[in-house]
């Protein structure tokens, strides 16, 4: 396993303030025989200056007109010569042993991808908390959206090239979901393995995707109209607490960081109407901790 390639795919979008950490934590890995694949999606600052800035054959930089991150990501699989690709966002970064680590699991477990607990950062990549991922169903967990399946997915996941030869890609017409979307993808068809430590660190930015409201609740009713063509929701009371879990999230997306209560209380009223379990399921979560980062000590 340690002459395997691993391609390592980074989308960037004007991502001059982190992209140099970003890369050197993946040119810094144990397992060094790897190639860096940066997909610059129409940057206008020196995003394109600083990768082509280093001195290391393995960085590759695909420069392109602006096409939206999953767009991006598609790209660099295409460009991938890997065995293996791993996927990185533009702010975040891999532990030392990140693919080292994943490889070995990957042949012992005898799986076809892998993901692995993630650190939570502050903007100085610093962490402050833990995210785990689950041992649970993903395909459930994911479309459930209560407790975390794969924290950080594009910044954590490494699969091997069979699966996305045989057609898994990121959907394009999705924005901040699309991750949810390829999880779905992965796990609904190939088997997987959850490293229980963290070996990437997540920076959490106030500028986050996840704070546009009226985006989140398209974006996540796509995913579930893609959830029933993928044969995902054939079960109606699973469907029902997918549908109820998912209003009553972007009731209180609208009530907590859209400022529209009573559109939010709209919401949340449709979802104890489709399946008033909904509330017993979220109180339980409550009492078993209200969020999804938990200490480092945990």
């Amino acid at each position: 396993m340690s002459r395997t390639l691993v391609s390592v795919v980074i989308p960037a979008y004007n991502a001059e303030p982190f992209i140099q950490r970003t890369v050197r934590s993946v040119l810094d890995q144990t397992h060094a025989d790897l190639e860096v694949i940066v997909v610059d999606d129409g940057s206008t600052d020196t995003t394109a200056s600083i990768v082509r800035s280093f001195q290391d054959p393995r960085v590759r930089l695909l420069a392109r007109s602006n096409g939206g991150v999953s767009s991006a990501r598609n790209e660099g699989i295409k460009a991938a010569r890997g065995a293996y690709i791993a996927f990185l966002d533009a702010d975040d970064a891999m532990e030392p042993t990140a693919l080292a680590e994943k490889l070995s699991t990957l042949a012992s477990a005898r799986v076809d991808w892998v993901f692995s607990d993630m650190l939570a950062c502050d903007p100085a990549l610093e962490p402050f908390g833990l995210l785990r991922g689950t041992d649970a169903d993903l395909v459930r967990t994911v479309l459930l959206g209560i407790d975390v399946g794969v924290p950080a997915a594009c910044s954590n996941i490494v699969v091997k090239r069979t699966c996305v030869d045989a057609g898994v890609r990121f959907d394009t017409r999705l924005s901040n979901a699309a991750d949810q979307h390829f999880v779905l993808a992965l796990a609904s068809q190939y088997p997987y393995a959850r490293i229980a430590r963290p070996l990437g660190r997540y920076r959490i930015l106030p500028t986050s995707m996840s704070r546009n409201v009226a985006l989140y609740e398209a974006d996540h009713r796509r995913l579930h109209a893609l959830a029933r063509e993928m044969g995902l929701l054939k079960d109606p009371r699973f469907a029902r607490q997918v549908r109820a879990n998912a209003e009553w999230s972007i009731g209180g997306s609208w009530w907590v960081n859209g400022g529209a209560r009573w559109k939010g209380f709209r919401h949340l009223i449709n979802a104890v109407l489709i399946d008033p379990g909904v509330i017993v399921r979220r109180l339980r979560r409550e009492r078993s901790g209200p969020s999804t980062i938990l200490p480092l000590d945990q």
